[in-house]
């Protein structure tokens, strides 16, 4: 793969004042990287949720000894560096179930090329004197840099692509890869989930795109250039086999051609024999791992997840609705639209707008329907060459060109804040509606939301408290939202708001069901944490613990609305007991509490986020 960049890289006579944009961006990227993403949290590792299972490979067979990918080693590694359980079993995050044996159900393609940083990972370990297990601090920066690398190289390669087809506007070579990286998912898919797959496929097909337009463009070298293209759509169909669909992109690029074209002299023969070993050795590692787990070549690793082509609602969700759409989190993607007016010069851009509706619709279907927010990142170099299209058809516009150029710029700072957003979670990519996303527009401190859009509400039951007719010593008038009275946590009361319910009736009925708690906050000056719990019981059997942190999310000598909440898990029946309180653990200072309600809700589903 490096001879192949090598190669690459001598066919690009790189201007180093012209590119100096371009060190200037990796400069920014690798501060943002250290400055906003945490490195060492036990809660936000970087090697997290779908990148366990993509990276799991390398310390399975170079660490562990693991031959047989059983990962039955995972489960301990994993609790010693992470205090974020969202399965009850670790490994569940990835293992599957495929004929009765459990599989990693990720593809291993991504796992090839981080191997360097792997190796380099591991010898930091052993000198710093970290754990040299695959997870310890070492391999989560290792794995970070690794997608911040591949991303700049993609973004390179996008702007070298950029500058030989719109020649006479070489100024669109650095804008574009600039907007696209700060406008879109890839900024995010970068900086703070560097491990999921979507970076490496950017990079990828962006090679493969590059190398296809040398292949089609270039009378010399095209032997290279066409091995090199093979190269890179193995390697983007092992990190992602669903990637085989932006592959059709490359007929852009299509001009006829002579096989007396191909050149086969000493030099060419010997690249050509490292590009062929690299395409066979990106094959072989990935059909060996996948055979060795499943014991077929094609395997359908992903068993009960499927597509649903009824669900046209999601593909209009996914374009314009409020829950992490295109239209209302990155704008800047329907801009690139406009590309379609340029096709009746250019025929050839169908080739560019068909895979990439194609990926809308497909994974608008999938079951996970709002992973499209992310796949759309693996199409980055797409949406580049589609907004240089579109820029250069409204160039003939000039009012439209400065309409466009103002929407293209303030699309960056509007995708900036939505993702801000999202990661403070003021607003949620997967409840989100209408009037929810204009109330906190433009929130930028911590709140505190469970969102449920009233039209998916089916059936709900709602309790509530004020504590103006309760007396004792968990009650003050001091502080009070409404009325006269409101509960108090204090240093006598550790506890407070203690309040129990019975699950309700229709709860057995078809749907999703929730279960959400509103109320309002005082927290004084010095007061340290407080903690909201839920519990579920049955008789005597505890269901479930579910407590709901404050700490570093308290607005203090104000009243605050805050709302928690919880899907209610399967195992939750009508008649089970749920029992709420408020918990001040280090018993200091007070906080005071008014207008508790809590509401069982049961929704129709269609705005959820996955469907089974």
């Amino acid at each position: 793969m490096w001879a192949a960049f090598f190669h690459i890289h001598l066919n690009v006579k790189v201007n180093r004042l012209k590119n100096s944009w371009f060190w200037l961006l990796a400069a920014a990227v690798l501060i943002l990287f250290f400055c906003l993403r945490p490195l060492n949290s036990p809660f936000y590792r970087i090697i997290a949720a779908d990148g366990l299972g993509y990276y799991a490979y390398l310390p399975a067979q170079f660490i562990h000894q693991d031959n047989d990918l059983s990962f039955t080693w995972f489960d301990d590694v994993f609790n010693r560096h992470y205090d974020n359980h969202l399965f009850a079993k670790p490994s569940d995050n990835f293992i599957v179930q495929f004929h009765g044996k459990g599989i990693n159900k990720y593809y291993p393609g991504q796992s090839f090329l981080q191997l360097p940083f792997f190796f380099l990972a591991h010898v930091f370990a052993k000198l710093l004197n970290y754990p040299a297990d695959g997870f310890s601090l070492p391999y989560q920066i290792g794995m970070g840099l690794a997608a911040l690398f591949y991303s700049l190289v993609g973004l390179f390669f996008c702007s070298r692509l950029l500058s030989a087809i719109f020649v006479d506007r070489p100024q669109l070579s650095i804008t574009i890869p600039i907007v696209i990286f700060f406008g879109t998912n890839l900024f995010t898919q970068t900086i703070f989930s560097g491990c999921y797959s979507h970076v490496y496929s950017f990079c990828a097909i962006t090679l493969a795109f590059y190398c296809a337009y040398l292949f089609f463009n270039t009378g010399r070298q095209k032997t290279i250039s066409f091995l090199s293209t093979v190269f890179f759509c193995c390697l983007a169909v092992t990190i992602r086999p669903m990637n085989i669909i932006l592959l059709p992109g490359l007929i852009y690029f299509f001009k006829p051609f002579q096989f007396k074209d191909f050149q086969f002299g000493a030099k060419i023969i010997w690249h050509a024999t490292v590009l062929i070993a690299l395409s066979i050795a990106t094959i072989y590692y990935s059909a060996n791992i996948i055979i060795k787990q499943t014991g077929v070549l094609f395997a359908d690793t992903y068993p009960g997840e499927k597509f649903y082509f009824t669900a046209w609602n999601h593909v209009v969700n996914n374009l314009f609705g409020f829950q992490h759409s295109i239209l209302w989190y990155t704008p800047l993607i329907l801009i690139c639209f406009v590309a379609l007016f340029a096709v009746k010069k250019r025929p050839s851009i169908l080739f560019l707008i068909f895979p990439f509706l194609l990926v809308i619709l497909l994974y608008s279907f999938w079951w996970y329907w709002n992973i499209l927010a992310r796949v759309i990142v693996d199409c980055s170099v797409i949406l580049a060459l589609l907004m240089g299209h579109a820029l250069v058809y409204l160039s003939s516009y000039q009012r439209l060109y400065r309409a466009a150029l103002m929407c293209v710029f303030v699309s960056v700072p509007f995708f900036q804040l939505k993702a801000f957003q999202l990661r403070e979670h003021i607003i949620d990519s997967n409840y989100t509606y209408a009037k929810y996303y204009f109330k906190h527009f433009f929130t930028v401190r911590p709140i505190a939301v469970f969102p449920v859009n009233p039209k998916t509400v089916v059936r709900q039951q709602a309790f509530f408290q004020d504590f103006e007719s309760q007396q004792g010593n968990q009650i003050s008038t001091n502080f009070k939202f409404e009325g006269q009275q409101s509960a108090v946590l204090d240093s006598i009361n550790e506890y407070a708001c203690t309040q129990t319910f019975y699950v309700p009736h229709f709860f057995s009925n078809k749907g999703f069901k929730k279960i959400k708690a509103s109320f309002w906050m005082f927290a004084t000056k010095k007061i340290e944490n407080v903690t909201f719990v839920f519990t579920v019981a049955r008789k005597d059997s505890s269901l479930a613990y579910l407590p709901f942190y404050m700490l570093g999310n308290l607005r203090k000598e104000k009243w605050d609305f805050r709302e928690y909440g919880i899907d209610a898990p399967d195992m939750i029946k009508p008649g089970d007991q749920l029992t709420v309180y408020f918990w001040n653990p280090a018993h200091k200072a007070a906080a005071y509490i008014d207008n508790l309600k809590i509401e069982f809700l049961l929704t129709d589903g269609s705005d959820e986020m996955a469907l089974r």
